[in-house]
């Protein structure tokens, strides 16, 4: 009887060793994942210029190749949906991080040429081209990632703009002329930021939404 009751109590013991040791290396593992480096180079269609992102230099706009660009425009600045080239002209969304912690993104428009950059519209965020060639982007907007809704340092911040709602799916959608950044149309939504979007307002032409 004891032998066995010696047994158990040995046996729950190496469970509980190797549980231990598994957790460790578990724990050590994600660790050493959350520190690899990072670095992540996305050329803009047809320049020489490419968005990176990296944990070991600043991220931002550079020109060159991927191995020895040069840094021309320092930021943190979007990708795939999030810039688009009309000419020489580049609309993207730059995102910043406040020091309370919430992420604030304004579209910006570059000259690919003279490197200058221009804020076009402030917590605005672009999302696509339309089916008719029209950029569109939600301005009023407070990135999901901050929890609009219950982040009570946002709401100040958003009580200083007249534009942003309360309400974190309500935003401005905006169809901006990419050959001069003219707002063409904007109308106010109510269920702007949800799953509807793209069939509702990119996979549709200006003149429909308008009509």
């Amino acid at each position: 009887m004891n032998n066995t009751k010696f047994t158990m109590n040995s046996l729950i013991i190496v469970v509980i060793i190797f549980a231990a040791i598994g957790l460790f290396f578990t724990i050590k593992l994600v660790n050493m994942a959350d520190r690899l480096p990072i670095n992540e180079y996305y050329p803009i269609e047809d320049t020489d210029l490419a968005i990176k992102y990296s944990s070991l230099d600043p991220n931002g706009i550079y020109r060159g190749s991927e191995n020895s660009g040069e840094l021309v425009i320092e930021g943190t600045f979007g990708y795939d949906w999030g810039s688009y080239l009309e000419g020489d002209k580049l609309y993207v969304n730059e995102y910043t991080s406040t020091d309370v912690g919430f992420l604030l993104c304004d579209l910006v428009r570059i000259d690919i040429n003279t490197l200058e950059k221009e804020t076009l519209l402030k917590d605005a965020i672009l999302r696509g081209r339309c089916a008719s060639g029209e950029l569109v982007c939600l301005s009023g907007f407070i990135m999901p990632s901050s929890f609009p809704e219950t982040n009570s340092i946002l709401k100040l911040y958003g009580m200083s703009s007249r534009e942003i709602a309360s309400n974190s799916k309500s935003a401005i959608v905006n169809y901006i002329d990419p050959a001069d950044g003219r707002i063409l149309y904007s109308v106010r939504d109510d269920e702007a930021n949800t799953d509807s979007f793209d069939e509702k307002y990119l996979n549709t032409s200006l003149e429909e939404v308008m009509s």
